[in-house]
This record gives C-alpha cells, structure tokens and sequence, in this order.
C-alpha cells in the first residue's frame, strides 16, 4: 500500500523545512543615513572677493550608504560570504558615484575562523589597517583620510586575510586588465596586526599603478605604521606616520610627503564621546616657487548618542596652507591659505 503525507502534516514540514535552510544561510539589509549642516569659511565669490557658505552636506561621521551582506554554511566550519555595498548622497538622494551602483564594495568569497578569501571591488588593505587607528575613522567631518590613503578602494581585487591569536594579516591584489602590461592599473597591498590588551599596533604598504603610456606607467606607494592604546577604559590614544611617494611614468617625482597624526577619544559618559586630533602633511616635493605648503588641520569632535542606532554629533576644524580635509588652496578664496569648518548633524543606522 503506498503510503502519503497527512495533508495536515504539509505545514509543519514546511515550517523545518525553512527553518533549517534559515540556519545554513543568512541575509542582512542594512543602511547609514548621515547628513549635517556645515558653514565654511574662505570660500571664492564670483566677484573674487572672499565669502562664506552655508550648506547641507552628508558623510559627516559615515557615507551614507544601503548594503546586503550575505552568508552561507557550508559545514566544517567554511563559509561563503558576499556584500553588494551601494553609496548615495542624503542631502540630494543622487548616487554617490555615478558610474558605479554597488560603488562602496560588490565582493563575495569564503571564510574559516583564520582564513578569508574574497573577490571584487574591496577596500584597500592600508584603508582596512588604518580604520580603527585613525582618530575619527575616516569622519568627513573632520578627517583628511583621502591624502592618507590615496584610493580607498580596488575593482577586480584578490583579497586573502589571516587571523591567528593576536596577530592579523592581509594582503590583496587588483588585476590591471591590461593587455599591453601585466602591472599597468594594477594595485597590491598588505598589512600587519597586532592587536590585544587594548593595544592595535599595524604597518601597512599600498602600490596604485596607472595606465600604461608608451610601455611605461605611474605609480603611488604609501607605507605607513600606526598604533592606538586603551590607556583606561575611557580614554584611547592613537598616532602614526605614512610615507608616500607619487612618480611619473617617466620615472619624475611628482609628489613626495610625511603624513602624520595624533588623537585622542574620550568617552565621557555613556552617552557622549569627545574626539580630537592633530594632521600634518609634510611634503618634500618642490614647484616652481620653492617647497609646496605644508598643510596643518586641528579637529575637535563631539557625537551623542540619542538611541544604540541615531546619533547626534558637531565638529569644528582649522587647518593652514590648505582647506579643510587638506584640499587644495586654489578651491579657497584668492590669498586665502587657512580655512575653518563647523558641522552639525545627525546619523542614522538601519
């Protein structure tokens, strides 16, 4: 006699059915909202006289950003992962690169509890080394994290990550795709760790090559070593140093500089941090008229927590011989060669 379900069994069956694929796999929607309201001074009027402006901006802690993380059991401990990561603006609701839709990352791989190997366009391993050091982790408002780092991320990256105990590892490489030279557009990089006891300590190298002109092509290296401290459980030190150097492809030093910082971050209650920290760039490289200016940018930070999930935050900051974030004098007004910049605003995380 051939033997069938109970009709009243099919739901049941369904509902293990579901759950068990909801224990092999796992998918995350997430989100930052971050907008503000920023005033800065030294800016250039149409008449060439100096003005100040008033403006909505965003990513003054984060970018905002609408992620999907996603993972998938597949026993003995592996995974395999992915994350399609998009960028807009929240003051104007514009992409935030108009060419590329998952502009903030689009990479999957698989991962064990040591080992991590993923392909697509990623983060950077000096961006990824450098991230909980930096005093502001890369706020707009304000750190000068894009002269740190050069560019934040690589398409058609290769990216394996190694953890053991205290010590952390990575190294990634980006596939130029060129068919006149293996290493034209490429890009490679690759950090060291060590972090426990409230000590992160790192030394990180980066290489941006450019495209190929007649056979030859220009290239970026940073190098850079770094290290915060949790001196008490309120207050954490950070500091570091990053060496860079920009050649044509005719072999000319473009651009030669020293990028240094110090900071410090104060939880000052449960509810309230305080960030401040110190930028200089130090560059080596000469113009027609001598040295280039060496930029200086003073930042003060307060963010206040209204929910685990919205923030609140203000930031003020001054820099010398450059704008805010050390971008260049000719964006300021003419003889202007200090810039100051207040921020007020709000995050929202999803």
């Amino acid at each position: 006699m051939k033997k069938t379900i109970p009709q009243r069994m099919l739901p049941l069956l369904a509902l293990t059915f579901c759950t068990y694929a909801a224990a092999q796999s796992q998918l995350t929607i997430y989100g930052i909202i971050d907008t503000n309201i920023e005033y800065l001074d030294s800016q250039p009027k149409a008449d060439g006289g100096k003005g100040t402006l008033l403006r909505m901006n965003n990513s003054g802690l984060q970018g905002p950003r609408l992620g999907f993380r996603g993972s998938e059991d597949l026993g003995g401990g592996l995974k395999a992962i992915f994350t399609l990561e998009h960028g807009f603006n929240s003051d104007t609701g514009t992409q935030a690169d108009a060419n590329k839709f998952f502009n903030r990352g689009a990479f999957l791989g698989l991962e064990s509890r040591q080992h991590r190997v993923t392909l697509g366009r990623q983060y950077t391993s000096i961006f990824d080394a450098l991230l909980f050091i930096s005093p502001l982790a890369y706020s707009g408002a304000y750190e000068p994290f894009s002269p740190l780092l050069g560019n934040l991320r690589n398409d058609n990256a290769l990216k394996y990550r190694f953890n053991v105990d205290a010590i952390q590892a990575q190294a990634h490489y980006a596939f130029g795709e060129q068919t006149t030279s293996k290493s034209a557009n490429a890009a490679w990089g690759g950090f060291v760790s060590y972090v426990k006891s409230g000590l992160n300590a790192t030394i990180t190298v980066d290489q941006q090559n450019g495209a190929d002109v007649k056979g030859a092509h220009p290239r970026s290296r940073k190098l850079a070593t770094a290290a915060s401290y949790q001196l008490v459980p309120a207050l954490r030190l950070s500091g570091g140093y990053r060496w860079g150097e920009n050649k044509t492809e005719t072999g000319v030093t473009a651009l030669r500089d020293d990028f240094w910082w110090v900071g410090a971050n104060y939880q000052l209650s449960t509810t309230l941090v305080l960030n401040a920290a110190y930028y200089q760039n130090n560059v080596k490289t000469r113009n027609g008229a001598g040295n280039q200016p060496t930029p200086k940018q003073m930042t003060v930070q307060a963010i206040y927590a209204l929910s685990r999930r919205t923030n609140l935050y203000a930031a003020a900051a001054h820099v010398r011989s450059a704008g805010v974030n050390f971008s260049a004098l000719s964006t300021l007004s003419a003889g202007s060669r200090n810039q100051s910049g207040i921020s007020l605003g709000v995050r929202h995380r999803f």
